[in-house]
Protein backbone atom coordinates (compact mmCIF):
# COMPACT_ATOMS: atom_id res chain seq x y z
CA UNK A 1 0.00 0.00 0.00
CA UNK A 2 1.31 3.68 -0.83
CA UNK A 3 1.37 6.12 1.64
CA UNK A 4 -0.74 8.03 -0.57
CA UNK A 5 -3.38 5.24 0.21
CA UNK A 6 -2.70 5.05 3.32
CA UNK A 7 -3.54 8.60 4.26
CA UNK A 8 -6.12 8.19 2.74
CA UNK A 9 -7.43 5.22 5.11
CA UNK A 10 -6.29 7.96 8.02
CA UNK A 11 -7.82 10.57 6.09
CA UNK A 12 -11.59 8.12 6.41
CA UNK A 13 -10.58 6.28 9.76
CA UNK A 14 -10.09 10.18 11.37
CA UNK A 15 -13.55 11.18 10.00
CA UNK A 16 -15.14 7.62 11.35
CA UNK A 17 -13.80 8.62 14.34
CA UNK A 18 -15.58 11.59 14.45
CA UNK A 19 -18.82 9.76 13.73
CA UNK A 20 -18.66 8.19 16.50
CA UNK A 21 -17.44 10.35 19.03
CA UNK A 22 -21.05 12.37 18.06
CA UNK A 23 -22.49 8.85 18.17
CA UNK A 24 -21.13 8.41 21.85
CA UNK A 25 -22.33 11.73 22.97
CA UNK A 26 -25.95 11.58 21.53
CA UNK A 27 -26.15 8.12 22.77
CA UNK A 28 -25.11 9.10 26.31
CA UNK A 29 -28.53 11.67 26.29
CA UNK A 30 -30.51 8.35 25.78
CA UNK A 31 -32.73 6.95 28.38
CA UNK A 32 -31.76 3.43 29.63
CA UNK A 33 -34.25 1.38 27.40
CA UNK A 34 -33.03 3.17 24.54
CA UNK A 35 -29.51 2.49 25.82
CA UNK A 36 -30.36 -1.22 25.66
CA UNK A 37 -32.68 -1.52 22.04
CA UNK A 38 -29.56 0.40 20.85
CA UNK A 39 -27.00 -1.95 21.99
CA UNK A 40 -28.71 -4.89 21.36
CA UNK A 41 -29.15 -3.97 17.85
CA UNK A 42 -25.91 -3.67 17.35
CA UNK A 43 -24.40 -7.30 15.49
CA UNK A 44 -21.91 -7.64 18.23
CA UNK A 45 -24.21 -5.96 21.24
CA UNK A 46 -21.45 -3.18 21.45
CA UNK A 47 -22.18 0.50 22.53
CA UNK A 48 -21.61 3.34 20.87
CA UNK A 49 -19.12 3.89 23.43
CA UNK A 50 -17.53 0.71 22.71
CA UNK A 51 -17.42 1.80 19.18
CA UNK A 52 -15.86 5.25 19.52
CA UNK A 53 -13.14 3.24 21.94
CA UNK A 54 -12.35 0.60 19.41
CA UNK A 55 -11.81 3.27 16.36
CA UNK A 56 -9.39 5.71 18.80
CA UNK A 57 -7.18 2.14 19.81
CA UNK A 58 -7.47 1.26 15.67
CA UNK A 59 -6.26 4.64 15.00
CA UNK A 60 -3.27 5.14 17.73
CA UNK A 61 -2.22 1.31 16.11
CA UNK A 62 -1.98 2.07 12.80
CA UNK A 63 -0.12 4.89 13.41
CA UNK A 64 2.17 3.35 15.90
CA UNK A 65 2.78 0.47 13.20
CA UNK A 66 3.61 3.15 10.31
CA UNK A 67 5.22 5.45 12.15
CA UNK A 68 2.95 7.87 10.66
CA UNK A 69 3.36 12.02 11.62
CA UNK A 70 -0.02 13.04 12.98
Amino acid sequence: MSMNEMNDFLYHLKKYMEYTTEMRDTYERLSDYEKEVVKKAHPLSQSPETISKQAYKWHDAIYKATDTPR
